[in-house]
């Protein structure tokens, strides 16, 4: 990680502080850097924060696990085979080496194996004895796995509370006379002030008419006072990382708590441990709790999709068993009703078989967790030091006036570790203090290689009261278009989540100082200069050039800086500047050198003149022009064949600019190099050939440079002669591929599904021949796949920034719409931003080709095309759908695959959060007749159209 520091000596002085102070706790005796080195080498030039969302594993955990499996045989657990005696055995093994890591025994708890703390909390929900008159009462911090389980205790009659930490240590009646409680059953919307003797309101979410008819008091719904109630509650909150005490278990169940006094019948507790146990030690001999539910990925990462569902023996009568499957049954008969369950509880519950060669991994991830670590109560330590440091750093954080730059969200100061773990959550803040939205820090999170979380990390309750969002505010904000999961992080200025950051038993100081010099580069306002077009509107971008300088503050230490300054000047004087040597080097075919220069009206007009002599007589173009033989007169397709649903008013410019069309590139392989012509012909999903391809990898997911850099070097190009699309990359031999797609490879092409955002479609597998060449050249297994052409997708967005799927316009394996305009004149004024903010210089060419944009237009004012609603390209006429929202991908260098923090950078400051750059577009084939655009063509755009 040391390529990541702005110097040894920031890392070596803030290390030496941080271990005066936290020596004792941090780095399991100084094993931590080895350990980083030998078995996470993977997770070298990252900075991996998630921890609470998954943990990773250790090679020596995956070596070990795969050494048992090539030794030994391991059966079906429901045969009498050797090897299903072997299976069985290790089985029952772990489940004793289960309960010993949590301090206890066989002869105390059962475990029952399910597909994680969520399959738990279902087993658990639809196992436990509701009846009329029983309470399912939670903390409002609480994951909604848990919230879940009040939908079937409604149905089954029970009644719901939802409590604050306060009001339920409000009811305690541990030190006297009962207290007042409150039991909230809609924030801000129905609140009941209730003494002890008060009954229980019976207006709760969820509630049937039916169920509304009930008596409110639990006395009076049931005499026979053998109701089962339930209280549920996390050991520790994903959202902030309290704890909370695990000895309310025992409370609650001898009803040391108001809440559960006055109520018949008997309390039971589950404690979903999921977040608590990966970096905690769980003791269950001295918590009480009847149910346990957790995830063993979360402890030592592997395997997924298993987890437990522990239970104290005295509460397993509370459990009953309706659906029955494979293995549980000791006798049964198919027709009729006779079922005999098996005794004992797992055997049970334990539906069909297990997946026993995951749960056999788990000896390896404790094993090797006790080895690395010495055991839980050590890496609670590590991982507190690290999130107390955060917490300290954090806090400390000012900007030039004065005003914090981050409000951290937590029930505690970090000075205990009995009450808070290794989660840091919290927001940021500009010096004016507004809100920095989480998606803007997500962008530039993942730009630095930093891997952290943002939402609200499924605890609404948590969520909401940290944020101070009401219910009332919550159902807007989904009205307003929020959903879980999405970039909309801030509704009229306030957030709807917030960042989180976890640590793991393997995570470093290096690690925690890294993201603090993030924090500090990036969202430290240092000056009282405005910072750029946002002009601390949160996301409110100007559109008519970015005229200030933006005072951005991050360093970019360690980047590649261009020496050659010359890429960055601009011929103005002409809309088609001279190909940079980047160009050149990057593979991409031009037209030949003697049109490189000149007026302007003198390049359209012999570029036209060659295109008519030379089609008039019947032949092809050049070498470099191959693509390009596509009759002039094809493009005559009249403007009256536009349709609209509706009469609109359109106001064309008036402007006495000329726009031109300087560029035209194709990308015939999604996410790999451009293919630049100077002629093309349209088709119903936008350029013809453009992103008709895709390379996937050996489980069909489909591959971008996100995932894999290298794909841009490798150079597509089509030739309509030969009727083959040739792939080209440095040190491999051209690959052909026909674009006749009954002639691709050796055999009939295969039929094959994969994903592109968010689509399902089907395509063509090419052949044998492209995947081992795609293989070879990107070091991994991986295939090439061409769209099926019935395989349809309509466009993804509109100009309002919304979806839209109006099924008027299809989409090639493009993202979202069928074309991408970028202007010249905005370039340049960016490129003029980042090389006034910044150390680092981007060629002109370079940073066109970074933004893979389909129609390259020069002349006119820097970011004007964002109000453009419609605009004519010589005579074929586009539809704008907004604007184009940008990722960590324009700072991938198209040339060398090598990546940079800028454009990413500097559009964040000077265009908003949703860092749009070009605009989308789409075009309307009303005519059948083939049609096509050219280099030189004018470009007239129509201001926003109203209706």
């Amino acid at each position: 990680m040391a390529d990541k520091w702005r110097n040894v000596e920031h890392r070596q002085r803030k290390k030496a502080d941080f271990l005066k102070n936290c020596g004792k706790l941090y780095g399991y005796g100084g094993r931590i850097d080895k350990m980083q080195e030998e078995e996470f080498d993977r997770l070298k030039g990252m900075v991996y924060l998630d921890h609470t969302g998954t943990t990773h594993y250790a090679q020596s955990q995956l070596d070990a696990y795969m050494k048992d499996l090539q030794t030994n045989v391991y059966g079906n657990p429901h045969t009498r085979s050797a090897s299903s005696r072997l299976t069985t055995d290790t089985i029952d093994q772990l489940r004793f080496r289960i309960l010993q890591h949590f301090n206890t025994s066989i002869e105390h708890h059962s475990v029952i194996f399910t597909s994680g703390c969520t399959g738990a909390l279902k087993l658990l929900a639809e196992s436990f004895t509701w009846e009329d008159g029983s309470i399912f009462s939670y903390l409002e911090d609480n994951h909604t796995s848990v919230l879940g389980v009040r939908e079937v205790a409604v149905k089954e009659g029970a009644k719901i509370m939802c409590v604050l930490e306060q009001e339920l240590l409000g009811c305690s009646n541990g030190k006297g006379s009962p207290q007042s409680k409150t039991i909230t059953a809609e924030k801000n919307s129905s609140i009941e002030n209730c003494t002890a003797n008060n009954s229980i309101p019976s207006h709760f979410p969820g509630k049937t008419h039916k169920e509304s008819e009930r008596s409110n008091s639990v006395n009076a719904t049931s005499t026979s006072g053998r109701q089962s109630h339930l209280f549920a509650y996390a050991a520790m909150c994903n959202f902030s990382g309290r704890k909370f005490p695990l000895d309310w278990c025992r409370k609650i169940k001898r009803k040391q708590f108001s809440l559960c006094e006055e109520s018949e019948g008997k309390w039971y507790t589950c404690l979903d441990a999921a977040s608590y146990v990966s970096t905690n030690p769980l003791d269950l001999s001295s918590c009480e709790a009847d149910f346990v539910t957790l995830s063993f990925y979360k402890i030592f990462g592997f395997p997924t999709g298993l987890g437990a569902l522990i239970v104290r023996k005295d509460a397993e009568d509370n459990l009953r068993k309706t659906y029955f499957g494979g293995g549980t049954a000791l006798a049964v008969t198919s027709n009729g009703r006779f079922y005999v369950p098996r005794p004992i509880l797992h055997d049970r519950f334990e539906d069909g078989t297990l997946p026993f060669l995951d749960i056999i991994a788990l000896r390896h991830g404790f094993d090797t967790l006790e080895k690395l670590t010495g055991g839980m109560l050590q890496v609670s330590q590590h991982t507190f030091s690290l999130a107390q440091y955060v917490y300290l750093q954090l806090t400390s954080l000012m900007h030039h006036n004065g005003q914090p730059v981050a409000v951290v969200y937590a029930d505690t100061d970090f000075d205990d570790i009995t009450t808070q773990g290794a989660i840091v959550n919290f927001n940021l803040l500009r010096a004016n203090g507004d809100f920095v939205g989480y998606s803007e820090v997500d962008k530039l999170a993942a730009l630095h290689d930093i891997h952290l979380r943002t939402g609200c990390f499924c605890n609404s309750g948590a969520c909401s009261r940290h944020l101070g969002l009401s219910n009332q505010q919550i159902r807007e904000n989904y009205q307003a278009g929020h959903v879980c999961g999405d970039d909309k992080d801030l509704i009229s200025g306030q957030p709807t989540g917030s960042v989180r950051i976890s640590f793991g038993y393997m995570s470093t100081f290096e690690d925690a100082q890294f993201f603090l010099d993030f924090v500090q580069e990036c969202f430290v306002e240092k000056s009282p200069k405005t910072t750029g077009a946002v002009n601390g509107q949160n996301g409110q971008y100007c559109n008519k050039g970015l005229t200030s300088k933006v005072n951005v503050q991050c360093t970019n230490e360690g980047l590649d800086i261009e020496d050659d300054k010359k890429g960055t000047e601009e011929d103005t004087s002409s809309i088609f500047p001279k190909t940079s040597a980047t160009l050149q080097s990057s593979g991409l075919k031009h037209g030949r050198k003697d049109q490189a220069d000149g007026p302007q009206e003198d390049h359209r007009d012999s570029f036209k003149k060659e295109i008519e002599e030379k089609s008039s007589k019947g032949q092809g173009l050049d070498s470099s022009y191959q693509s390009l033989a596509v009759r002039d007169s094809e493009r005559n397709v009249p403007q009256s064949t536009w349709r609209k649903e509706k009469p609109t008013e359109i106001r064309e410019l008036k402007d006495p600019v000329q726009r031109y069309l300087t560029n035209i590139f194709l990308y015939p392989v999604k996410s790999c190099g451009a293919f630049e012509v100077k002629s093309w012909q349209l088709s119903a999903r936008g350029l013809m050939y453009d992103r008709e391809w895709m390379v996937v990898n050996e489980s069909g997911v489909c591959l971008s440079q996100k995932r894999e850099p290298k794909l841009c070097l490798v150079r597509p190009a089509i030739y309509l002669t030969e009727g083959v699309l040739q792939l080209s990359a440095e040190g491999m031999k051209p690959l052909d591929v026909p674009l006749n797609a009954a002639k691709i490879g050796d055999v009939e092409a295969s039929m094959c599904q994969s994903k592109v955002c968010g689509d399902r479609i089907t395509g063509l597998d090419c052949g044998n021949e492209a995947a081992d060449w795609l293989t070879i050249f990107l070091g991994r297994p991986c295939r090439l796949v061409r769209q099926n052409p019935d395989s349809d997708r309509d466009c993804k967005v509109n100009r309002d920034g919304g979806n839209s799927a109006d099924g008027k316009f299809s989409l090639s394996l493009a993202n979202e719409s069928q074309c991408l305009l970028i202007s010249r004149p905005s370039v340049r004024e960016l490129q003029q931003q980042i090389t006034a903010n910044s150390n680092m210089a981007i060629p002109t060419e370079d940073l066109v080709l970074r933004f893979r944009g389909n129609l390259v237009i020069d002349s006119g004012q820097p970011f004007e095309e964002d109000d453009w609603s419609e605009l004519m390209i010589g005579q074929q006429q586009f539809q704008s759908r907004g604007l184009c929202s940008r990722c960590q991908m324009v700072c991938l260098d198209q040339a060398t695959a090598q990546r940079s923090k800028e454009p990413l950078m500097t559009l964040l400051r000077v265009r908003g959060k949703k860092v749009p750059f070009g605009i989308h577009l789409v075009h309307n084939m009303a005519d059948t007749q083939p049609c096509c655009i050219q280099v030189g063509d004018e470009v007239t755009p129509v201001t926003m159209a109203t209706v």
